[in-house]
């Protein structure tokens, strides 16, 4: 009895490390705007595990995916993760990981005067985002350009809008649909990945909007367009054309608003705004690494 009662103490306190990681991170280092990815190991997924950093609770998705948007606000430098308890924050496992932030010069972008927004649209889109399902994860390929052959607009062709990613409250890119050639800028835009439609309407500002739920806390947004395709709650595939390009709302030219966030939708107005072409790039990258 002494014998068995002494492996099961050991057996009881055996370190969690030796089972395995319980999490880890595909990407170390990241820039502002970027997008960090990690994996947390089946035995160790639950409905209350998280991953803990930047003052943060993350919820992983059903699979253990956890994407961490990379807002402009992060402070660079190196940063831990810890795997915890969502909500108490009580420590689930010895293991850690390092992450890096490095810091990323935003371009300066001319501005519109501001306007104060409806508080009703603000509301709209809130309910947007806080109807994703943030368990799910409805990418099934890698993430493609909502435009072909998409131009960055670098020199600010049309009008005080400059595309680049970052600058004060520029939450996406702006991409070129007007043809100098025809003379037209109606072009087609596709979805960037399969999802679910959460929002497409007409807001002042956004003008025709479509907003897209790749589950995850993924969501891609389309913005001034001047046609409709889908309607809410319809599901989409990985490039099924979604609408046209278009100039509406407050828009100085005809193009293309491309728009990515990354988030809790627990907290909707306060999801991350990441770069898309760098976030495109990142999880292309490191989609299937398991």
């Amino acid at each position: 009895m002494k014998t068995w009662l002494f492996i099961s103490i050991a057996i009881f306190f055996v370190p969690p490390l030796v089972f395995g990681q319980s999490f880890k991170a595909l990407n170390r280092q990241v820039r502002q705007g970027d997008v960090l990815i990690f994996r947390i190991a089946p035995q160790w997924q639950g409905p209350q595990t998280s991953l803990s950093v930047f003052g943060k609770h993350h919820l992983p998705n059903k699979y253990g995916d956890v994407f961490i948007g990379i807002d402009k606000s992060i402070v660079p430098g190196k940063h831990i993760v810890t795997l915890v308890e969502y909500g108490r924050g009580v420590r689930l496992s010895r293991d850690y990981e390092e992450v890096e932030v490095v810091e990323r010069i935003f371009p300066v972008r001319g501005r519109m005067p501001d306007k104060p927004r409806d508080p009703i649209e603000l509301e709209i889109i809130r309910k947007a985002y806080q109807s994703g399902h943030g368990s799910e994860k409805y990418i099934d390929t890698d993430f493609v350009m909502p435009l072909d052959g998409a131009v960055i607009d670098k020199d600010r062709t049309i009008g005080d809008i400059y595309s680049p990613f970052g600058g004060e409250n520029h939450h996406g890119v702006d991409l070129i649909t007007f043809d100098p050639r025809t003379k037209k800028y109606k072009r087609l835009v596709k979805a960037t990945n399969s999802g679910r439609v959460v929002l497409a309407t007409n807001l002042s500002l956004e003008g025709n909007i479509i907003i897209i739920d790749h589950g995850s806390g993924i969501f891609s947004l389309y913005m001034h367009l001047s046609k409709f395709n889908v309607k809410r709650n319809q599901f989409v595939k990985t490039g099924q054309v979604i609408g046209i390009s278009g100039k509406t709302g407050r828009a100085t030219g005809p193009h293309l608003h491309f728009g990515i966030r990354v988030g809790d939708p627990t907290d909707p107005l306060k999801f991350p705004v990441v770069d898309p072409l760098s976030f495109i790039e990142t999880v292309n990258k490191y989609r299937d690494n398991r």
